[in-house]
């Protein structure tokens, strides 16, 4: 299975390929490793020990032959396995993309939050501001209103002798 490019192709490509190549190298080498030992052994071996030698060799490439299909088996699998962590990644990112989506949104709607209540603030600052005034005046007015008292009872009290003098005049003019 090859995967696109869109997929991670490139290096997961280069990657098997680099791994097939070192398998080959493997059982190349091997396989000249078995044959190497067994020829400077013998230095002039008669024609019915070759035929033990033939064995050894037979034995040893199906021993490497069933090595090489064990790495391709692993190879397989883990393949697979990375095709599965790809899949699960992709997913993985979708959710991450979602929450910082989530995130932004919240952040905005906190920025948001935030000038309202800074506007809210100076409100309450200017009322606190109106509070003071008004409670000077209402000071100043209990001021006025003290010195008002006093101006109209002593206007009272000039009226009240006024009239009296004035009834006083009133029945000694008839009196007399």
């Amino acid at each position: 299975m090859t995967l696109t490019r869109g997929e991670g192709g490139n290096r997961v490509q280069r990657y098997r390929c680099g791994v097939y190549w070192l398998g080959s190298v493997l059982a190349v080498w091997l396989s000249v490793a078995a044959v190497v030992p067994a020829a400077a052994q013998t230095p002039a071996a008669p024609k019915r020990e070759v035929k033990p030698a033939r064995a050894d060799l037979t034995r040893d490439v199906g021993t490497l032959l069933e090595g090489y299909r064990a790495l391709n088996t692993t190879l397989a699998e883990m393949r697979e396995q990375m095709d599965t962590l790809q899949r699960g990644m992709s997913g993985t990112q979708d959710e991450i993309r979602e929450s910082r989506d989530l995130l932004q949104a919240l952040l905005a709607e906190v920025k948001e939050m935030r000038e309202e209540v800074r506007g809210l603030y100076v409100e309450s600052s200017g009322l606190k501001g109106d509070i003071a005034q008004l409670g000077e005046k209402v000071e100043g007015l209990g001021g006025n209103l003290g010195s008002f008292r006093l101006n109209s009872g002593i206007l009272l009290a000039v009226v009240l002798v006024l009239q009296l003098t004035l009834v006083a005049l009133t029945f000694r003019g008839r009196g007399q």
